[in-house]
């Protein structure tokens, strides 16, 4: 089911705005509507880059972010 940009900000609210945003596919397919979104509390970021970052594992660290998945 899309979830709506309603759905999205009532459960991002009180983060901090500095939180990391990041997107993963769920299949390999492109899709149009978002599946999912979750926010991750000991997430990673890994190879810093100066254009942003690469990768980041979802588990591990210290730092919060917000995954989306489509």
């Amino acid at each position: 089911m899309a979830q709506t940009l309603r759905d999205f900000l009532k459960k991002v609210e009180k983060l901090p705005p500095d939180t990391l945003l990041c997107v993963a596919e769920v299949d390999e397919a492109f899709a149009s509507h978002v599946e999912e979104f979750e926010i991750v509390e000991n997430a990673k970021p890994q190879n810093r880059r100066s254009e942003g970052l690469e990768a980041v594992e979802l588990g591990n660290g210290k730092q919060t972010v917000v995954v989306i998945r489509w």
